[in-house]
C-alpha cells in the first residue's frame, strides 16, 4: 500500500509540476500583474479610421494611399516616426506596428501627404524636435489677379489628419490596439454658370477663385491665421450645352464649369466665391461661402453642427444662373442638389 500511495504522489508531482511549467505561456495571453513574470513584450498597433464622413462609414482602406504617423511623448518630444503607402493600406485589417516603450504619448497622423506635392511637413528629427514644430502647409505660388500679386493654389490632393492621446502600459503578453480617427482637411468645390438659349457661355471669360486664410495646419489641426490669405485657382475649366428634354432642338442648357480644391473650411473664417471678368475685372458675383454652404447644411442635416457638417462634407456643387449679358440672375442657386432661393438669404454682390 505504501508503494501505490508513493507512486501516485510521484505521478501528482509530475502532472503539477507540467502545469505550472504551462502557465505563464497561457497567462501571457491574459493579463499579468508582475511583468516581470512573463517575457513576452506588449505589441502595439494602430489602426486609422475615417469614418467621419457624411456615409459615416469607415473609407479609410478605399480612399487613403499613405500615411506618416508621429509618436510625441509626454515632454512633447518626437519619439517614432513612420510612414507607410500603397497596397497595404488597401486591407481593411491593416493596423501600424507602434514600437515605444511605456509611457503616454501623443500620436499625430498626416495621411495623403505623398500622393502629391501639394503640401510641406517640416523636417523633424527624433529626440529633438517637438510638438509645436509639425505643421503642414499647403504650397502656393506667385500669380497677377487683374493687376495684383496673389498666392496661388490649384490642385490639393486629398489630405487627412489625425490625433490621438494614448498610455502604453508594460502588460506582457497583450496586443493592444490604438485607434487614430481621421478628418480629412481638403474640399473639391464644383461651380456652373448656366445659361438658357443665349449662345455658347465661353468659360474662358470668367475667372473663378475662392480666398481664404487657411494655408497652414497645426498640430492639432487648427489653422495659422497669420500665414496670410491664399487664392484658390481652378486646376479644370471648361465649357458645354446640353438639350433641354422635351423642347425644341434649339432650347438649350449652356454652361461653363470650374472645379476648384479647397483647405479646411472653418466654421467661423471669412471664405469668399469670386468671379469675375477675366478681361476687365469686372465682378459677375462674390459671396461668402460658408454662409451659403450653411443654408444647404440646415437643409439636409438640421441638428449636425457647422463645422461637422463642414468637416464631414468634401464635395460641394454650386449652380448659379446667368442672364444673356453674363449677369447673375441672384434669385436662387442650386448647392449639391438642393435649391436655395432668396428669400432664405440676402445675396452679396
Amino acid at each position: 500500500m505504501k508503494t501505490l500511495l508513493y507512486s501516485i504522489h510521484r505521478k501528482a508531482c509530475k502532472l503539477m509540476l507540467a502545469a505550472a511549467a504551462l502557465l505563464p505561456v497561457t497567462s501571457c495571453d491574459t493579463v499579468w500583474d508582475n511583468d516581470d513574470d512573463c517575457p513576452i513584450e506588449t505589441e502595439y498597433r494602430v489602426k486609422f479610421e475615417y469614418d467621419y464622413n457624411m456615409l459615416h462609414a469607415d473609407a479609410f482602406a478605399s480612399q487613403v494611399h499613405s500615411v506618416i504617423l508621429y509618436a510625441f511623448d509626454a515632454d512633447g518630444k518626437l519619439v517614432l516616426q513612420q510612414t507607410e503607402q500603397g497596397d497595404a493600406l488597401a486591407d481593411p485589417n491593416y493596423t501600424m506596428a507602434l514600437d515605444v516603450n511605456p509611457g503616454n504619448y501623443q500620436l499625430i497622423a498626416w495621411a495623403g501627404l505623398q500622393d502629391g506635392d501639394a503640401f510641406t511637413v517640416p523636417q523633424l528629427t527624433e529626440g529633438v524636435s517637438t510638438l509645436n514644430e509639425l505643421t503642414c502647409r499647403i504650397n502656393r505660388y506667385p500669380y497677377t489677379l487683374h493687376g495684383e500679386q496673389v498666392d496661388s493654389v490649384g490642385y490639393l490632393q486629398p489630405l487627412w489628419h489625425g490625433s490621438a492621446d494614448t498610455r502604453t502600459a508594460s502588460r506582457a503578453g497583450r496586443a493592444e490596439l490604438i485607434t487614430v480617427p481621421l478628418v480629412k482637411n481638403t474640399n473639391t468645390l464644383r461651380i456652373i454658370l448656366q445659361q438658357i438659349a443665349a449662345g455658347p457661355v465661353d468659360a474662358s471669360q470668367f475667372e473663378f477663385t475662392v480666398t481664404d486664410e487657411n494655408g497652414l495646419m497645426l498640430h492639432d489641426n487648427s489653422l495659422d491665421p497669420n500665414d496670410g490669405a491664399l487664392t484658390y485657382m481652378p486646376y479644370y475649366q471648361a465649357q458645354g450645352s446640353a438639350d433641354i428634354e422635351g423642347t425644341a432642338s434649339e432650347d438649350q442648357l449652356n454652361m461653363a464649369v470650374a472645379e476648384l480644391s479647397i483647405g479646411r473650411l472653418m466654421a467661423d473664417s471669412d471664405v469668399r466665391l469670386t468671379i469675375s471678368n477675366r478681361q476687365t475685372g469686372e465682378t459677375v458675383l462674390s459671396i461668402p461661402l460658408i454662409d451659403y454652404l450653411e443654408l444647404c447644411k440646415t437643409v439636409a442635416n438640421y441638428d449636425m453642427p457647422l463645422q461637422e457638417y463642414l468637416d464631414r462634407e468634401d464635395t460641394y456643387t454650386m449652380t448659379f444662373f446667368l442672364d444673356t449679358n453674363n449677369a447673375w440672375i441672384n434669385t436662387q442657386v442650386i448647392i449639391n442638389n438642393w435649391i436655395v432661393r432668396y428669400n432664405d438669404i440676402t445675396p452679396e454682390i
